[in-house]
């Protein structure tokens, strides 16, 4: 059987940030590439500073794409700006709304068919959020694809974590924290790893309380809530482990006799994978019907421009993509 190569959106994010180097950098390290990327971006950007990384493919203006336009080869999408080209390293109002625009792009590129997945590089949200809300990537593209129970996937293979939630300050997590959400991202977290793994995850579960509670000495969530949680996703059939308690779930070793640890709030859970697994870590939103990848790093402005970013996370983003969107036929 024939396996058609899918088409990937990949954003270069900040054009004053190390996207558009870690985007052509990759890119360029693949042997055979996994997809037919199509790079979303000013073109005269990447002319101006990282003309040595292009590769000589077509140009194409997204305002000249329609629903039927075929796409057979890697190209860039070049978008529009009358802004004056941003100097590396060098974040403004003005990069934040064009990286704002390269997101934009991409949702509609997929809303048209015409992209398989996307791949998005690092944006600076204060500076986005000058012109619209912004939460982060995560959030803002289930509000434009009208759906809304995202969830973030830090993926590197060896550590895994999901969240409970995504961008949601420490003080209102007891707001967004329920029953509900807690089965589901269980639920999320089984599918998405079966599809990534080809097999059924083994999954683990921190406390939301520090020690989960101690049995109700400083907090009662964890014995009455995430237990249950635990015990009826059992009775689904999904096999997982829990609550641990966060301080020693983390440890490398234990870490990694799961396929999974499942934290409840961003920092309880990105803070131990970054150490371990920064240069391979991988952002996947699941919970939605676009699939959608993303560097696990920052736009890293102080060395923008200065030819010596890791490409690592980039690199391997685009190869989940690329593999999640693969289609048979």
């Amino acid at each position: 059987m024939r396996i058609k190569k899918p088409r990937v959106a990949i954003t270069i994010g900040d054009p004053a940030g190390i996207g558009p180097e870690v985007t052509l950098k990759a890119l360029s390290d693949f042997e055979t590439l996994p997809c037919l990327p199509l790079v979303i971006c000013r073109v005269n950007v990447l002319q101006h500073y990282y003309r040595h990384l292009m590769t000589p493919w077509d140009i194409l203006d997204f305002n000249q794409i329609q629903s039927d336009t075929v796409i057979q080869k890697p190209c860039f999408i070049n978008i529009h700006s009358d802004a004056p080209i941003p100097k590396p390293s060098c974040g403004t109002e003005l990069t934040g709304k064009e990286s704002l625009a390269y997101i934009d792009a991409a949702i509609t590129l997929w809303k048209l068919k015409l992209i398989d997945a996307i791949v998005t590089g690092p944006v600076n949200k204060s500076l986005i959020e000058k012109w619209v809300p912004f939460i982060g990537h995560t959030e803002y593209i289930a509000e434009k694809i009208h759906e809304d129970n995202p969830r973030m996937l830090m993926y590197s293979g060896k550590y895994n974590v999901m969240l409970v939630t995504t961008h949601v300050p420490v003080f209102k997590l007891k707001d967004v924290i329920d029953y509900n959400r807690l089965m589901q991202t269980i639920q999320i977290c089984e599918s998405s790893l079966t599809r990534i793994m080809k097999k059924k995850p083994k999954i683990a579960i921190c406390g939301l309380d520090p020690h989960c509670g101690d049995d109700g000495a400083i907090g009662n969530f964890d014995k009455d809530v995430t237990v249950k949680v635990v015990k009826d996703a059992q009775a689904q059939g999904i096999i997982i482990e829990g609550p641990f308690s966060a301080d020693t779930i983390f440890i490398p070793q234990r870490w990694a006799q799961y396929d999974c640890v499942i934290a409840y709030y961003h920092d309880q859970g990105l803070i131990p994978f970054k150490i371990l697994a920064f240069d391979e870590g991988v952002n996947v939103t699941v919970g939605l019907s676009v699939i959608r990848t993303s560097v696990d790093h920052g736009t890293a402005f102080d060395i923008a421009g200065k030819d010596c970013a890791d490409y690592s996370s980039m690199k391997k983003a685009i190869e989940l993509a690329s593999y999640l969107a693969i289609k048979e036929g």
